[in-house]
């Protein structure tokens, strides 16, 4: 017996040495935290959400998404390549403009405003957004002395050429071509020296949640573009994309006076930094 013990009180040490290398593996119980990846499987398609780590505060981003192959702010009336060349430029203040005619831009003095393309998707779909960010643009227009007329976008439907199709005409029977559809003038007879045009993609107060619910945000997103077309040639005088946020911090304070904007005042404040060229152009010249 006291054989048997002393080889008892002789494995201790070795058992207890062991128990200390090998831990006993636990088995993680799924409970929803907040580092919820579904564990429980009670909301199927939660996880994964984000691409890398999530925003701490998703209510300031509402322009982020996890799609893809989204629809692009292009208008009808401009080309591929000359919102390519946007995209190449460094944003400043969430724009990216270019003057790519400055000689036929600081001689404008009549615009007239196009109803911009409406391209916002679900969840987020706003079917006033493109009514909404043009009007916003014929208004910052109208405030500046370097232009003496400015048309608003529903009196620029009224003068706006429609190619219309009859049974046996020549339109009917050989659509337009790409070619010959540039060469057609946008608007009728020569009552504005450019035409604004633009689309809208991303015009949104609202986020999704880690559980696959719209809720409400607290800043304001957008995404679109603006282009001045000459109306006879098509040919692009100027363009920008803006796609950002209301961005938080005492940096951006006074940009909105220090409150939080919904999505139709904050495409006011954003028109502002989309048109600064039309404020710094030499408004002596004429034409």
């Amino acid at each position: 017996m006291l054989k048997f013990m002393r080889i008892r009180v002789q494995l201790l040490p070795i058992l207890v040495f062991w128990g200390i290398m090998s831990p006993v593996s636990a088995l993680s119980v799924p409970v929803e935290d907040v580092f919820d990846r579904n564990q429980a499987g009670n909301h199927p398609g939660v996880f994964p959400k984000w691409e890398g780590t999530p925003p701490l505060n998703p209510d300031l981003y509402p322009n982020l998404t996890d799609g893809i192959n989204e629809p692009h702010p292009l208008p009808a009336h401009v080309r591929r390549d000359i919102f390519t060349q946007l995209l190449k430029i460094e944003p400043v203040d969430q724009v990216q403009s270019k003057v790519f005619n400055p000689d036929l831009f600081n001689h404008l003095q009549r615009i007239g405003v196009l109803a911009f393309e409406n391209k916002t998707f679900a969840p987020f779909e706003d079917k006033s957004a493109g009514d909404i960010v043009s009007r916003q643009a014929y208004q910052e227009l109208r405030t500046n002395k370097n232009y003496s007329n400015i048309i608003p976008p529903q009196l620029m439907e009224d003068v706006r050429f429609k190619i219309v199709k009859t049974p046996g005409s020549v339109t009917d029977q050989n659509p337009v071509s790409s070619e010959t559809e540039e060469t057609v003038p946008l608007v009728a007879g020569d009552r504005v020296d450019a035409v604004m045009v633009g689309a809208v993609t991303k015009f949104a107060d609202g986020y999704i949640d880690r559980y696959g619910k719209v809720q409400k945000s607290i800043a304001s997103g957008l995404e679109f573009t603006a282009f001045l077309v000459d109306p006879r040639t098509r040919e692009v005088i100027w363009g920008a994309r803006f796609v950002g946020r209301q961005r938080p911090g005492i940096q951006h304070f006074d940009q909105h006076k220090g409150r939080w904007l919904n999505k139709k005042d904050f495409t006011r404040s954003a028109m502002k930094f989309v048109l600064k060229e039309f404020r710094n152009r030499d408004g002596n010249k004429k034409p």
